[in-house]
C-alpha cells in the first residue's frame, strides 16, 4: 500500500505569523519536496508573491476562507497536488487568518483523502503582542487555538515576561493538552511541527454541534458574524514611501491588518509591508526587472472599510498625476 501524504495545516489569525513559518519551511535544508496550498482572504494574492517555491508546487486560493467560499478549491487543489504526489514529500496548507481551521482539518480526516493524505497536525500561531484585541476582533480565534495540535506564541519580543505568563495561562484554558511553544518571528524547530503525528484521529471531535455546523453552511457565516471584509487595490503610479508609512498610521483602528507589495518613487527594489493593528514592518525585497511591469498591491482587512475613501487615500499619496486604484 503506497504511503499517505502527511499534512501540516498552519493557522493563526491575520498578521500573527504564518507565511512567515512556511517561508522558513521552505528555505531550510531539510530534503523534504513541499507542496503548499495558500489561501489568502482577498481579491489580490500578497502572500503567494512572497513564497518562493516553483510553481507547481504552491496552489493559491484567493477572495475567500478556505473553511467557506473556496472549500470546494481546496479539494480540487490537494487532487491536483495529489497527481504529483510521486514527487511531494509533504503537503503544508495556509488558512488565511479569517478560517475556522475545524472544516479545513475535516477534508483530510474524511473518507475522501483517506487513503492519500495523513492529517500529521494543525499548528496555530497566535499573536502575543495582539492577543487580547483578536479575541474582540472575531470569534474565530477562540477556534483557533482550541484546535490546534500544536500552539506557537508568536512575537513574544514584543511583550513582557509577565504578559507571556499570562497568554500561557489563558492559552491554557482554551487547549489544555496542545504543547505550546514561545517563538520569535515563527522561530521553531521543524521537528516540533513537521511529520511528529501530533493529530490523533480517535479523538477526532470538529467541536461543531449540529446548530453550528448547520449554521456554517452559509458560505461566509462566520465572517458576516464577525463583519470582517478585505479590500484590495493595485495601483499603477509609484509610491512616496514616507508619506504612505505616515497615512498607514492614521487610518482607522477598524483596519486591523495591512499588507502589499509597493513601488516606490526612486527605488529599484520592491518594497514589502505589512501592518498588524499599529506595528509596522516594510523591507527590500528584489530588484524590479528591466522589463518587468511596475505596480503596487495592497490589502486591507477589517470592518466597517470604506473603499472610497481609501482609493482617495492611495491616489493622494501617487506621485505622478493619474489616478491608480
Amino acid at each position: 500500500m503506497k504511503a499517505q501524504l502527511p499534512v501540516t495545516i498552519l493557522t493563526g489569525f491575520l498578521g500573527s505569523g504564518k507565511t512567515t513559518l512556511l517561508k522558513r519551511i521552505l528555505q531550510e535544508e531539510h530534503g523534504l519536496r513541499i507542496g503548499v496550498i495558500l489561501n489568502e482572504f482577498g481579491e489580490i494574492s500578497i502572500d503567494g508573491e512572497l513564497v518562493n517555491m516553483p510553481q507547481g508546487g504552491l496552489m493559491q486560493l484567493s477572495n475567500g476562507c478556505l473553511c467557506c467560499t473556496v472549500r470546494e478549491d481546496l479539494e480540487r487543489a490537494a487532487r491536483e497536488l495529489l497527481q504529483h504526489a510521486q514527487a511531494l514529500d509533504y503537503l503544508v496548507v495556509e488558512t488565511s487568518g479569517v478560517a475556522d481551521p475545524r472544516q479545513v482539518a475535516e477534508l483530510f480526516v474524511q473518507r475522501t483523502f483517506h487513503e492519500e493524505l495523513r492529517l500529521d497536525g494543525m499548528v496555530t500561531l497566535v499573536d502575543g503582542a495582539e492577543y487580547w484585541r483578536n479575541f474582540q476582533r472575531s470569534q474565530t480565534t477562540a477556534h483557533q487555538i482550541s484546535s490546534a495540535d500544536i500552539l506557537l506564541l508568536n512575537k513574544v519580543d514584543l511583550i513582557t515576561p509577565a504578559e507571556q505568563e499570562k497568554i500561557l495561562l489563558d492559552l491554557r484554558r482554551y487547549n489544555p493538552d496542545a504543547p505550546c511553544l514561545p517563538t520569535t518571528h515563527a522561530q521553531v524547530p521543524l521537528a516540533r511541527i513537521l511529520d511528529v503525528h501530533a493529530f490523533r484521529p480517535e479523538l477526532w471531535d470538529p467541536k461543531l454541534s449540529a446548530a453550528e455546523a448547520e449554521g456554517h453552511a452559509h458560505p461566509s457565516h462566520h465572517l458576516e458574524e464577525d463583519g470582517i471584509q478585505s479590500l484590495s487595490f493595485q495601483l499603477q503610479q509609484p509610491l512616496d514611501l514616507a508619506a504612505f508609512r505616515d497615512w498607514l498610521q492614521d487610518l482607522p483602528e477598524t483596519i486591523f491588518r495591512a499588507k502589499g507589495v509597493l513601488w516606490v518613487a526612486d527605488e529599484p527594489q520592491r518594497v514589502i509591508f505589512h501592518q498588524v493593528g499599529r506595528r509596522q514592518t516594510l523591507f527590500l525585497e528584489r530588484e524590479w526587472d528591466p522589463d518587468e511591469p511596475r505596480w503596487s498591491k495592497i490589502v486591507f482587512i477589517g470592518k466597517e472599510l470604506e473603499r472610497e475613501a481609501l482609493a482617495a487615500g492611495l491616489n493622494r499619496l501617487c506621485r505622478a498625476t493619474a489616478a491608480c486604484p
